[in-house]
């Protein structure tokens, strides 16, 4: 059964600067069914997507946020999907904050990404407390830091929790190598707005 929610034409590829495809990323953000039981729409097919992605292993990335999010770490039972080892959920930066200590426990069962580590406001210490797999970095907020003096400094002490460090871009700027000298890993092509979640 195909997976109307979850649209093929809604994600976005993450690549290795070499161009070697490690994931996707929906552009949507995740969305529970309606059914009685409250699992997730066609959960098998979110994860297998097999007529989607080159090979079931790649990394799939499902962004959360709000309601669905307070959902999820209400359920966590619910979600055995979004477990697996090559599932990561994106949140933003107020969803680190709203989560406390429930999202943090949930790190015990689910991957993180965040996808929004600037905004003002932001308190170093919320981002660097938390095991995050991944941190992705906006076009924006790159082009207006990758030639400041402190930002390699940033970038290395983030490599130093072995965490994905990928640029989301529409196309890339710079030559490939120039990325793998400030310490990213990766870059995931945007495709949609430049903000993946809202709120």
């Amino acid at each position: 059964m195909e997976n109307s929610l979850i649209s093929p034409y809604v994600t976005e590829r993450i690549r290795r600067f070499d161009g070697t495809l490690i994931g996707v990323c929906h552009s949507a953000p995740f969305m529970l069914s309606a059914q009685r039981d409250n699992r997730c729409v066609n959960d098998s097919d979110i994860i297998s997507l097999q007529d989607q992605l080159p090979k079931p292993a790649d990394l799939i990335v499902v962004p959360v946020t709000g309601n669905t999010l307070t959902h999820v770490l209400q359920c966590i039972e619910n979600y055995s999907v979004l477990q697996k080892e090559n599932v990561r959920l994106a949140i933003n930066y107020a969803s680190l904050q709203q989560g406390g200590t429930v999202l943090r426990d949930a790190a015990q069962h689910f991957s993180f990404w965040l996808y929004d580590i600037a905004p003002p406001g932001m308190e170093w210490k919320n981002m660097a407390d938390f095991p995050f797999d991944g941190i992705v970095l906006t076009d924006e907020f790159f082009s207006d830091n990758y030639l400041k003096f402190s930002f390699p400094f940033l970038l290395a002490s983030l490599r130093e929790r072995e965490a994905e460090i990928i640029l989301r871009t529409p196309q890339l700027a710079l030559p490939e190598h120039s990325y793998s000298d400030l310490q990213l890993t990766g870059w995931q092509q945007q495709r949609t707005s430049s903000q993946l979640l809202e709120g």
